[in-house]
Parts: structure tokens; sequence; C-alpha cells
């Protein structure tokens, strides 16, 4: 029987290792929110893409005042923590507005057409963010 008890001990003492243990991997993410302007006034309706070197990119929409807050993860705000490539793509911010787009109407961000040619592809875009701590008033410039 004391065989028996050692072994279960142990083996429960191996589980809350492991467990403990995977409590702490993964990357580390923290919450950035900002503001996306051109010539110093908002851009609305711009997804933000924050392309990171390795893991799982983040992203936000920037609302009528240009602030956007990145989102991880359906749980999980921020961004993972290193150097990441920032790209931009306009956003209709409703159905009727992609129509209206569609069809050549409606309203658009000035120098759309400028702004996704220069920031609109991870690939082309020169923006670069190194995120190391929590950041809430960060200014992505597309200028």
């Amino acid at each position: 029987m004391a065989t028996f008890l050692r072994a279960a001990a142990t083996a429960l003492l191996f589980l809350a290792l492991v467990g403990a243990g995977g409590c702490s991997d993964g990357p580390k993410i923290v919450p950035v929110s900002g503001t996306v302007t051109r010539n110093g006034q908002p851009v609305p309706h711009m997804t933000v893409n924050f392309e990171p070197a390795t893991g799982r990119p983040s992203w936000g929409v920037s609302d009528e005042s240009g602030r956007f807050t990145l989102e991880y993860d359906a749980s999980t705000k921020g961004a993972v923590v290193g150097t990441h490539k920032v790209w931009v793509a306009w956003r209709p911010a409703s159905p009727k507005e992609e129509i209206d787009a569609a069809k050549g109407r409606g309203k658009k961000p000035a120098d759309l057409g400028a702004i996704q040619q220069k920031y609109g592809a991870v690939d082309k875009s020169p923006l670069r963010v190194e995120v190391t701590e929590p950041v809430q008033n960060l200014d992505i410039k597309l200028d």
C-alpha cells in the first residue's frame, strides 16, 4: 500500500508541476491603442494591422476620431511584445457605405489612394513599431 501511495503522490506532484509550468507559456501580450492620422487629421475606418516577426498578428479599426485599440484574439486586447510591421486598409463603416464606395460614391478618407499605395500592404509599408510595454497614445502617422 505504501508503494502505491508513493507512486500516486509522485504522479500528482508531476501533474502539478507540469500544469504550473504551462501557465507561463505563450507570448507576452500588452495593451496597445492610439490614433491614425494623416497631415495631423484623424483617419476613420482604417483597419490597423500589426504583423510581428513571429507569432500572431493584431488588428484594430479606427473610429470617427481615428482612435483604435488592437485585438490579439477574441478574448485578448493588445499585441505581442516585439517589432511589428504596420499596414492599413480602409474599412467601410456600414454595408451602405461599402455599396456606395463600390459605386464611386460616399465618403472615403482624403488621399485614400496614396495611403493604400504607401501603407496598404505588409510588404510595402515603411511603418515599424516596437512594442515593449502597454501604450495608450500611439500615433500612426500616414503622412
